[in-house]
């Protein structure tokens, strides 16, 4: 379930801002007849707009995907933590971008945030399955190695593994305690 998607005339589209990234409205994309040809960022499958009965915007592979796409593998929890963390990036007052992946697929950032000034990226990496220390770090280094910042968010249960991470837990009250 991408939050993003590629549009044949407006290129990469994003189903968590409200004009898509595009200047698109989303009814310009969802229930469409006919449809608009959207494919998967990750594998280039079809997928068209589809939103949550809670009212998330997301996207949907057509039947048939690959089974090794990564982005219709990824769980409820970790798409609504990566929406979660682009919020707050966008709030801060960064460009937050979601499934952002390296120029050579060595990489997919969950969220890349950007700052104002363009000056500055950091990869925001959702870990809610287990990892090691070792997985980690050669991920890092590799954001590293193209100059970008990474943060790793995991629940408090899950192993923060190395410098640059940070555990969330859910507020359960309006002061966070």
């Amino acid at each position: 379930m991408p939050f993003t998607a590629l549009h044949p005339e407006a290129g990469r589209i994003d189903a968590t801002l409200p004009d898509l990234g595009a200047s698109l409205e989303w009814s310009r994309v969802y229930k469409l007849s006919p449809r608009v040809a959207l494919t998967c960022p990750e594998c280039a499958w079809g997928v068209h707009a589809k939103h949550s009965p809670n009212r998330v915007r997301f996207f949907c592979h057509d039947g048939g995907r690959p089974p090794e796409c990564t982005l219709a593998n990824e769980s409820w929890e970790h798409h609504m933590l990566k929406l979660e963390m682009a919020g707050a990036i966008r709030a801060a007052g960064w460009f937050a971008e979601l499934e952002v992946a390296a120029a050579d697929g060595s990489w997919r950032a969950d969220v890349m945030a950007t700052s104002p000034d363009s000056e500055r990226r950091m990869a925001w990496e959702a870990q809610l399955s287990p990892i090691t220390v070792e997985d980690i770090t050669a991920r890092t280094d590799r954001y590293t190695a193209e100059g970008v910042a990474v943060c790793w968010v995991s629940p408090p249960q899950a192993p923060a593994g190395v410098a640059g991470g940070c555990t969330v837990r859910a507020c359960t009250d309006a002061r966070g305690s």
